[in-house]
């Protein structure tokens, strides 16, 4: 891609998150002047387009752009909190990271790439639907459900799956999860994000931010990136204290699938679920900045689906608060 092209692309996306944030009636003047607004917000506070628009930096002055966390930013906390290549592959590489978390995951799991096609048949014998996933698959890419009576023929999905060039795959059973999340939205599993630094020089575990994730329009995932819905966990009462919120702009007071509530949701078992995270932190050390998705289970049983490394920025701030003052202020005692 030419610089040219790449200006042009920029300048059109720029553009289109205009009309999306600000509303399409906006004279040439005005598109001007949030251009050179968000060029110097890109200098000055690290600003990436997204974050300009998703934190309303258009209509910010210094101060309270100062309060979020922006691309820049979020990469300097990356290269202070988790420096090495190699620790981090253990959460951005699935089948590592259900080695290292065997305790922790709560279900049944095969390793398709090294495995045979009667330890395949075996394994699907035992559950009604499967989740197959890329062990290098993020934001629910690389990943399909499949009810297991509906296979048409074991034997080459297996080969397929086993063959596959470009891709290492795993298979888990599908998860229950508490019905009170279900009723949100039944056609996924909908986690819990909890971020968490880790300070390994007095073993203190820090909880930055918390949200529900929710699936939407009858997705099998709840990928915030993949048309699902986020809302802010207050820490401290575990309850919802913001709306509901996609990656277009759209906000929910309820489910737009099922009706219910999002604003004043309380999240069962809360205490038991930060314990939890609070364990999954301490059992890696070395990757001390991770966003824990997590599934909440009837009479508070608790399991890992993942626990990420480069846990989005954005979503931690959207429909929130700037969480930079908070962040900075551990930073200082850990570096």
């Amino acid at each position: 891609m030419t610089l040219l092209v790449k200006i042009s692309y920029l300048v059109s996306r720029f553009h289109k998150m205009v009309e999306i944030y600000i509303g399409v009636n906006q004279s040439p003047l005005k598109r001007i002047f949030f251009l050179i607004d968000y060029a110097l917000s890109f200098i000055i506070y690290g600003a990436s387009i997204s974050d300009y628009f998703a934190y309303g930096f258009y209509k910010l002055r210094h101060n309270g752009k100062m309060e979020y966390i922006t691309y820049r930013k979020f990469h300097k906390l990356q290269r202070i909190l988790n420096p090495s290549k190699k620790n981090r592959e253990i959460c951005r590489n699935k089948l590592l990271f259900n080695k290292r978390f065997a305790d922790y995951l709560g279900r049944d799991w095969i390793d398709l790439g090294n495995s045979n096609i009667e330890d395949f048949k075996s394994f699907i014998k035992k559950h009604q639907t499967i989740f197959v996933k890329d062990v290098l698959g993020f934001r629910g890419i690389g990943t399909t459900k499949y009810k297991t009576d509906e296979i048409e023929d074991i034997e080459v999905l297996f080969k397929k799956l086993h063959n596959a060039e470009n891709a290492h795959f795993i298979a888990e059973e599908q998860l229950v999860q508490a019905e009170v999340l279900s009723k949100l939205h039944p056609w996924s599993i909908n986690t819990i994000r909890v971020v968490t630094v880790y300070d390994d020089k007095t073993d203190t575990v820090y909880f930055m931010n918390a949200r529900l994730r929710m699936g939407n329009k009858k997705n099998c995932v709840d990928n915030f990136h993949f048309d699902g819905i986020g809302a802010n966990i207050n820490i401290e009462s575990g309850i919802i204290d913001s709306v509901g919120y996609d990656v277009h702009n759209q906000t929910y007071i309820v489910h737009p699938e099922t009706g219910k509530q999002i604003i004043g949701f309380k999240i069962p078992y809360w205490e038991e679920c930060k314990k939890f995270a609070e364990k999954a932190a301490r059992n890696i050390p070395e990757v001390r900045y991770i966003g824990w998705d997590i599934v909440i289970r009837e009479n508070g049983d608790f399991l890992l689906i993942e626990g990420n490394d480069n846990a989005d920025h954005d979503f931690q701030q959207l429909y929130n608060k700037g969480l930079w003052k908070e962040y900075k202020e551990i930073l200082k005692d850990i570096k």
